[in-house]
């Protein structure tokens, strides 16, 4: 199944986005690409960025779709939490302050591993 944006150029924007230690809106990142946002959009990109993670799992380095998330609360949305759940990385809510708390942790060994390294 092809997805809404290339995968590559999408592994490529999150890791220059975490070498500026930043996160991304899912917005912004369909807007990187040309594409206004819509539900429908969203749960395509977010197909795109599950092979983004599998990508990042399958060279041991820590998933780069933690850095896309909503604008209301800078939160991934649920989908991201569901192969944390099921891996048992992660047993708390999608939303709040453990979310946040959790988030913030992955965003920054996202950060971290990123730093100083070269595509």
């Amino acid at each position: 199944v092809s997805g809404i944006v290339d995968v590559d150029a999408l592994e490529a924007l999150l890791i220059e986005a975490a070498r500026g230690r930043r996160s991304m809106t899912y917005a912004e990142v369909l807007a990187h690409f040309g594409i206004r946002i819509t539900p429908r959009r969203v749960f395509a990109l977010c197909r795109d960025l599950g092979a983004v993670c599998e990508r990042n799992r399958a060279r041991g380095e820590p998933e780069l779709a933690v850095l896309v998330v909503r604008k209301s609360d800078r939160l991934p949305g649920e989908g991201f939490f569901h192969s944390l759940w099921r891996d048992g990385a992660y047993d708390g809510p999608a939303t709040g302050p453990a979310a946040a708390a959790f988030i913030r942790g992955e965003t920054e060994r996202v950060f971290a591993h990123w730093a100083g390294r070269h595509a």
